[in-house]
Protein backbone atom coordinates (compact mmCIF):
# COMPACT_ATOMS: atom_id res chain seq x y z
CA UNK A 1 0.00 0.00 0.00
CA UNK A 2 1.50 3.69 -1.10
CA UNK A 3 1.98 5.93 2.19
CA UNK A 4 1.03 9.51 1.87
CA UNK A 5 3.99 10.59 0.23
CA UNK A 6 4.24 7.86 -2.69
CA UNK A 7 2.34 7.07 -5.98
CA UNK A 8 1.78 3.55 -6.52
CA UNK A 9 2.76 3.19 -10.68
CA UNK A 10 2.92 0.75 -13.18
CA UNK A 11 5.07 -0.36 -15.68
CA UNK A 12 3.46 -0.21 -19.18
CA UNK A 13 5.28 -3.08 -20.50
CA UNK A 14 4.86 -5.95 -17.51
CA UNK A 15 2.52 -4.06 -15.61
CA UNK A 16 4.43 -4.64 -12.17
CA UNK A 17 3.50 -2.08 -9.30
CA UNK A 18 6.17 0.54 -8.45
CA UNK A 19 6.25 2.98 -5.84
CA UNK A 20 7.57 6.69 -6.59
CA UNK A 21 7.77 9.62 -4.15
CA UNK A 22 5.38 12.20 -4.43
CA UNK A 23 7.73 15.09 -4.79
CA UNK A 24 9.86 12.81 -7.45
CA UNK A 25 9.80 15.03 -10.81
CA UNK A 26 7.81 13.61 -13.68
CA UNK A 27 10.50 13.85 -16.22
CA UNK A 28 13.57 11.76 -13.87
CA UNK A 29 14.19 8.93 -15.09
CA UNK A 30 12.48 5.02 -13.83
CA UNK A 31 13.43 1.73 -14.68
CA UNK A 32 11.25 -1.54 -13.74
CA UNK A 33 13.40 -3.97 -12.01
CA UNK A 34 11.51 -6.67 -13.32
CA UNK A 35 11.67 -6.64 -17.21
CA UNK A 36 14.09 -3.67 -17.16
CA UNK A 37 11.89 -1.06 -18.90
CA UNK A 38 13.20 2.24 -19.08
CA UNK A 39 12.07 5.55 -19.32
CA UNK A 40 10.76 9.02 -17.90
CA UNK A 41 8.52 8.56 -14.90
CA UNK A 42 5.39 10.14 -16.99
CA UNK A 43 5.73 7.07 -19.17
CA UNK A 44 4.40 5.04 -16.61
CA UNK A 45 1.25 4.65 -15.74
CA UNK A 46 0.47 6.06 -12.62
CA UNK A 47 -1.94 6.44 -9.75
CA UNK A 48 -3.18 8.49 -7.19
CA UNK A 49 -2.39 6.63 -3.85
CA UNK A 50 -6.17 4.87 -2.47
CA UNK A 51 -6.73 3.50 0.66
CA UNK A 52 -7.67 -0.45 1.11
CA UNK A 53 -6.29 -3.86 0.81
CA UNK A 54 -5.53 -3.78 -3.06
CA UNK A 55 -5.02 -0.01 -3.95
CA UNK A 56 -3.72 -1.36 -7.47
CA UNK A 57 -7.57 -2.62 -8.29
CA UNK A 58 -8.89 0.82 -7.27
CA UNK A 59 -6.52 3.84 -8.53
CA UNK A 60 -7.72 6.41 -10.43
CA UNK A 61 -5.60 7.29 -13.30
CA UNK A 62 -4.04 10.89 -13.81
CA UNK A 63 -1.98 10.80 -17.06
CA UNK A 64 -3.59 12.10 -20.67
CA UNK A 65 -4.86 9.11 -22.46
CA UNK A 66 -3.54 7.96 -26.07
CA UNK A 67 -4.70 7.67 -29.55
CA UNK A 68 -4.37 4.68 -31.33
CA UNK A 69 -4.72 4.08 -35.28
CA UNK A 70 -7.18 1.51 -36.17
CA UNK A 71 -7.94 2.49 -39.39
CA UNK A 72 -6.96 4.17 -42.44
CA UNK A 73 -6.38 4.30 -46.29
CA UNK A 74 -3.07 5.66 -45.89
CA UNK A 75 0.16 4.80 -45.18
CA UNK A 76 1.36 5.45 -41.49
CA UNK A 77 4.55 5.97 -41.36
CA UNK A 78 5.80 4.10 -38.32
CA UNK A 79 5.88 1.21 -36.72
CA UNK A 80 4.06 2.38 -33.45
CA UNK A 81 0.20 3.29 -33.99
CA UNK A 82 -0.49 5.21 -30.76
CA UNK A 83 0.29 8.45 -30.10
CA UNK A 84 0.40 10.15 -26.49
CA UNK A 85 -1.82 13.08 -25.79
CA UNK A 86 0.41 15.39 -23.46
CA UNK A 87 -1.76 18.00 -21.17
CA UNK A 88 -2.86 21.45 -22.68
CA UNK A 89 -3.31 21.45 -25.97
CA UNK A 90 -3.12 19.08 -28.48
CA UNK A 91 -3.58 19.64 -32.17
CA UNK A 92 -3.90 17.26 -34.24
CA UNK A 93 -2.54 17.17 -37.99
CA UNK A 94 -1.07 15.45 -40.81
CA UNK A 95 2.20 15.56 -40.62
CA UNK A 96 4.36 18.08 -42.96
CA UNK A 97 7.08 20.47 -42.90
CA UNK A 98 4.70 23.15 -43.00
CA UNK A 99 2.04 22.13 -40.38
CA UNK A 100 1.72 23.97 -37.08
CA UNK A 101 0.18 21.41 -35.32
CA UNK A 102 2.16 20.02 -31.90
CA UNK A 103 0.83 16.87 -32.36
CA UNK A 104 1.47 15.96 -36.04
CA UNK A 105 0.41 12.07 -36.78
CA UNK A 106 2.91 10.21 -39.35
CA UNK A 107 0.39 9.67 -42.22
CA UNK A 108 -0.10 10.11 -45.96
CA UNK A 109 -3.60 11.00 -45.58
CA UNK A 110 -4.54 14.23 -47.87
CA UNK A 111 -7.65 13.88 -46.58
CA UNK A 112 -6.34 15.22 -43.36
CA UNK A 113 -5.49 18.76 -42.36
CA UNK A 114 -2.10 20.33 -41.43
CA UNK A 115 -4.01 21.92 -38.33
CA UNK A 116 -7.33 19.51 -38.32
CA UNK A 117 -8.55 19.49 -35.30
CA UNK A 118 -7.63 19.35 -31.35
CA UNK A 119 -7.85 17.63 -28.05
CA UNK A 120 -7.74 19.82 -25.10
CA UNK A 121 -6.56 17.59 -22.05
CA UNK A 122 -7.65 19.21 -18.31
CA UNK A 123 -6.90 17.81 -15.23
CA UNK A 124 -9.90 18.07 -12.58
CA UNK A 125 -9.75 18.87 -9.05
CA UNK A 126 -9.58 14.65 -8.28
CA UNK A 127 -7.14 14.07 -10.91
CA UNK A 128 -8.36 12.61 -13.39
CA UNK A 129 -8.50 13.94 -16.65
CA UNK A 130 -10.80 15.52 -19.52
CA UNK A 131 -10.36 15.44 -22.63
CA UNK A 132 -11.98 17.59 -25.26
CA UNK A 133 -12.21 17.35 -28.90
CA UNK A 134 -13.03 20.26 -31.74
CA UNK A 135 -12.77 20.50 -35.11
CA UNK A 136 -10.07 23.62 -36.42
CA UNK A 137 -12.40 24.47 -39.00
CA UNK A 138 -10.91 21.11 -41.20
CA UNK A 139 -11.65 21.26 -44.93
CA UNK A 140 -13.13 17.39 -44.27
CA UNK A 141 -14.53 17.80 -41.02
CA UNK A 142 -13.81 15.90 -37.59
CA UNK A 143 -16.19 12.88 -36.84
CA UNK A 144 -17.14 11.54 -33.15
CA UNK A 145 -18.47 8.43 -33.36
CA UNK A 146 -19.51 8.60 -36.67
CA UNK A 147 -21.17 12.19 -35.88
CA UNK A 148 -19.57 15.06 -37.53
CA UNK A 149 -18.15 17.83 -34.74
CA UNK A 150 -20.44 21.48 -35.73
CA UNK A 151 -18.33 24.57 -35.57
CA UNK A 152 -17.46 25.22 -31.94
CA UNK A 153 -18.64 22.05 -30.71
CA UNK A 154 -16.79 20.77 -28.02
CA UNK A 155 -17.17 16.81 -26.99
CA UNK A 156 -15.98 15.48 -24.48
CA UNK A 157 -13.95 11.93 -25.14
CA UNK A 158 -14.83 8.51 -23.10
CA UNK A 159 -13.00 5.31 -23.33
CA UNK A 160 -13.42 3.39 -26.55
CA UNK A 161 -14.29 6.46 -28.59
CA UNK A 162 -13.99 6.70 -32.22
CA UNK A 163 -12.06 9.82 -34.04
CA UNK A 164 -11.45 10.14 -37.85
CA UNK A 165 -9.70 12.98 -38.99
CA UNK A 166 -9.90 12.64 -43.12
CA UNK A 167 -9.55 8.63 -43.74
CA UNK A 168 -7.63 8.10 -40.75
CA UNK A 169 -9.69 6.40 -37.59
CA UNK A 170 -8.47 6.65 -34.07
CA UNK A 171 -10.00 5.00 -31.00
CA UNK A 172 -9.51 7.12 -28.11
CA UNK A 173 -7.63 5.30 -24.51
CA UNK A 174 -7.76 6.85 -21.38
CA UNK A 175 -4.58 7.18 -19.64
Amino acid sequence: MATKNEIISICPKCKTPLKFSSDRAVSSKAKCPKCKYEGSRSDFEESIPTEGPNPLMTRKLYKPGRLEMVASDAQWLRTEKITNLKRGINTLGRRSPTSTSNTQLPTTDDYMSRNHATIDVVMKADGIFDHRLSDNGSNNGTFHNSDRLEKNEVINLTPGDLIRLGHTTFKFIPG
